[in-house]
């Protein structure tokens, strides 16, 4: 069986120093309303901040064992693989979550999120099933994981009160 070294033209999936940092800013906002009083509405925000938190720090983790990688191990395609399954299990979970009123914009991304994500393990899966690396299969893996992290990072902004940014958003204001 071929290294993961050996497809030098396999590029690290995300740098999970971003996760980090948005983990610790919604993080420390979780905390921060928390310690406001509570209400019902206000209640059910916080669980979902925590539980976002909790897949933010799910999927950081991950991302942070993929960047560690050994590409010359024996094992790295099975361990690439094994972390892109526990992001991708952090997406539909996150996906999964009751999402509160002032947050429905989020709802749908998050399901676009979980989509991308669920094609991007599939097809990595795909791309390695055989011992020898489909590149086509790859790049669009590689594609998908890239939009499912693009709205992953669209809903961090949100959710830190921040209107997100990219060639890609379109922001429609209601009132």
């Amino acid at each position: 069986m071929k290294k993961y070294s050996d497809y030098p033209y396999i590029k690290k999936l995300c740098p999970a120093a971003f996760f980090s940092l948005k983990v610790c800013l919604l993080l420390t906002a979780s905390l921060l309303l928390t310690a406001c009083g509570k209400n019902k509405e206000e209640e059910e925000i916080n669980a979902y901040r925590e539980s976002m938190t909790s897949c933010y720090e799910t999927i950081a983790t991950s991302a942070s064992a993929l960047d560690a990688i050994n590409p010359s191990a024996n094992s790295a395609v099975t361990d690439m693989l094994t972390q892109l399954d526990q992001i991708n299990t952090a997406f539909q979970d996150m996906a999964a979550l009751e999402v509160p009123e002032e947050y429905s914009s989020i709802e749908s991304m998050a399901d676009d999120a979980a989509y991308y994500m669920s094609e991007a393990s599939r097809l990595y899966h795909e791309a390695f099933a055989d011992g020898n690396y489909l590149p086509d299969v790859g790049n669009n893996a590689q594609a998908q994981y890239k939009a499912a992290m693009s709205y992953l990072s669209y809903i961090g902004d949100i959710l830190m009160g921040e209107i997100p940014e990219g060639d890609d958003v379109t922001v429609t204001v209601t009132y």
